[in-house]
């Protein structure tokens, strides 16, 4: 199934899915707009404070700490029956970059660049622009959380992440830092934030609200 995933309630060490959700439910997760539709016990309404929360505390660890325990989070590569690589069911058709000290103005992170204005430059990208799907601000509020369609028939889950980090990275002029390694592994949890102008591509709307 294309552009669907697992969604896990927090904290970070519960490991077993609650129930597979397309990229459109997380948007509407993402934006709070779910409250329009009503009660739904599965999302989080405190999300917008804890979000502001996180973004309060001024140590990584704390903030580590602090989103680990309190955010739920999906795994965008597709299905799983448990999060590790060993246990997906089914590709998502999807791969999710994690863009990230973006304010950084240190020189290993090559460029210092706000993520509302990186966003703005990635919706314009000749390539990539009109392909990307969804996109919202980290929870930290210092990156953003991009999400792109693969074609798993031409090459391999891998090849196409690090073949899309270095297309963003040479483009953008942005560090190895800014541009996350890390999340390379098939099963990596995107925690899901707060941000009201999330990006949803419009083909993927489920219904109008």
């Amino acid at each position: 199934m294309k552009y669907i995933v697992s969604f896990f309630k927090a904290p970070i060490w519960n490991k077993l899915p609650l129930k597979t959700v397309s990229l459109f439910w997380v948007w509407l997760y993402v934006t709070m707009k779910w409250l329009q539709l009503g009660p739904d016990p599965d999302r989080d309404v405190s999300l917008v404070s804890k979000t502001e929360r996180l973004r309060l505390i001024t140590t990584d660890e704390a903030q580590r700490q602090f989103k680990g325990k309190n955010f739920d989070y999906i795994t965008p590569a597709g299905i799983y029956t448990y999060c590790d690589d060993k246990s997906r069911v089914e590709y998502s058709d999807a791969l999710c970059l994690d863009f990230d000290h973006l304010d950084d103005d240190s020189e290993a992170m090559k460029r210092k660049i706000s993520a509302e204005e990186l966003k703005t430059l990635l919706l314009a990208d000749p390539y990539w622009g009109e392909q990307i799907l969804l996109m919202f601000t980290s929870p930290r509020g210092h990156g953003l959380k991009v999400f792109l369609p693969i074609d798993l028939a031409k090459c391999d889950y891998k090849t196409w992440f690090n073949a899309l980090r270095s297309y963003f990275m040479t483009t953008y002029g942005l560090g190895d830092k800014q541009v996350d390694s890390s999340v390379a592994n098939e099963s990596h949890a995107c925690f899901i934030s707060y941000d009201p102008l999330a990006y949803l591509r419009s083909d993927l709307y489920e219904f109008f609200i």
